[in-house]
């Protein structure tokens, strides 16, 4: 049991958690086309971890459903319990606040309590939502050595088909088809022999995903609407005329104002060339590392810069939600991003040092932020569509000069 003084974390509602899942199973598998095989865990009881990749919104509801009956206590990230309706629902369901990419003594202290209860943990260790159907984010090393510590049987969901049914760039749902299979990776004898390095490696390679390569040999037919409305919120270069932020998206269609360049998106979420003379990859996937590969040369240039005119937000102690600071512009080199520009009543420069930055977490066509423990800045850049190329440079940067932080 767990001590007296330990933080306190309740169970997840049983009336709202099993209504809740036993009616979105229904939905997800008869018109999402779910299907879950859990037959790797025939038996197996708590407490115990559960981890997933972190493809689409709908994981939450997924991972709920492959585990179900079992109530799971989710690990969230705490921006969520800054709305104060979503605060008393994630409550409700013994949701643990997590700071991202950050050490979070609370949050290991209620997963201890947690599981002396004899509950279930649930972890995206990615913290992201995926950007083109692949693994998003970083998963820190030390996920690996909060497993080894609390050496209780360790299981993974892996989903295949969720990106595709709900990337992050549109709130349209489309209707095929998501594989989910449930194993177990680690039990306690493993976790008891295995270095933090044999963990942690098999923990990526349980939650890793790719929806583009699953779905060009299955070839599933999927019903939706404006299937490339949004589009333009991660795919932000033109791969005939090399412009950026010039894409834009109507209905099923996904073209360039500077070049006319145009794709079609069909039924099986894939790019068609809508004209003898366009260039477009198949999938999103090859679409995103074109730009990526473009952007590394960039990067690998020593006077590297980009800037941005951004409005900047922050999380005033003791309010909800993000409050407004002021506007100004936003630099990014190699080194550090730079804001210049109005604080309040003040014109500052303030640097964020590249070093520090471990990840950006950002919203597909809304924010991005860089965080030192607690204290948080929100960036809403005046074009949107920028923020894409943003968040890609600070990641390329983080991971070609930078060493990555083991202990977040």
């Amino acid at each position: 049991m767990p001590k007296k003084n330990a933080p306190h974390v309740p169970r997840p509602n049983a009336f709202l958690y099993y209504s809740v899942v036993f009616l979105s199973g229904l939905y997800f598998r008869w018109f999402l086309g779910l299907r879950v095989d859990r037959s790797a865990i025939k038996g197996i009881r708590p407490p115990f971890f559960v981890i997933a990749g972190h493809a689409s919104w709908l994981d939450f509801i997924t991972v709920s459903i492959a585990l179900y009956p079992h109530r799971l206590n989710y690990m969230a990230a705490y921006n969520f319990f800054r709305n104060p309706v979503l605060k008393f629902l994630l409550g409700f369901m013994g949701v643990i606040p997590k700071n991202q990419f950050t050490s979070d003594n609370q949050a290991i202290l209620k997963t201890k309590y947690v599981i002396g209860c004899g509950g279930i943990v649930a972890i995206f260790p990615h913290g992201c939502l995926s950007n083109e159907g692949r693994p998003g984010g970083f998963a820190a090393p030390s996920i690996a050595k909060l497993f080894k510590a609390f050496k209780i049987p360790v299981l993974a969901v892996q989903i295949t088909g969720g990106y595709l049914t709900r990337p992050r760039w549109t709130k349209r749902i489309r209707k095929g088809r998501m594989d989910t299979t449930v194993t177990r990776i680690l039990n306690s004898e493993e976790l008891d022999t295995f270095s933090v390095d044999e963990i942690y490696r098999r923990v990526l390679s349980a939650i890793d995903f790719d929806d583009y390569q699953w779905q060009r040999k299955n070839r599933v037919t999927f019903k939706g609407t404006r299937l490339a409305e949004g589009a333009e919120l991660v795919l932000y270069k033109c791969p005939k005329c090399l412009a950026e932020f010039t894409l834009r998206s109507k209905g099923n269609k996904l073209f360039c104002l500077n070049c006319g360049n145009e794709a079609m998106v069909t039924n099986k979420l894939f790019f068609e060339p809508c004209k003898e003379d366009s260039i477009v990859f198949d999938g999103f996937d090859n679409w995103y590392d074109f730009q990526q590969n473009c952007l590394l040369t960039e990067i690998h240039d020593p006077g590297f810069k980009i800037t941005a005119t951004t409005a900047l937000l922050w999380n005033e102690p003791g309010k909800y939600g993000y409050q407004e600071m002021g506007h100004g512009k936003l630099s990014l080199t190699r080194e550090a991003v730079i804001y210049e520009g109005k604080v309040f009543d003040r014109i500052i420069i303030q640097s964020f040092e590249m070093k520090d930055i471990l990840m950006v977490p950002f919203a597909a066509g809304e924010y991005f932020e860089i965080a030192s423990g607690t204290d948080i800045r929100r960036f809403v850049l005046d074009d949107v569509r920028m923020m894409m190329k943003w968040v890609l440079a600070i990641r390329l940067i983080r991971d070609s000069y930078y060493e990555k932080n083991p202990e977040t």
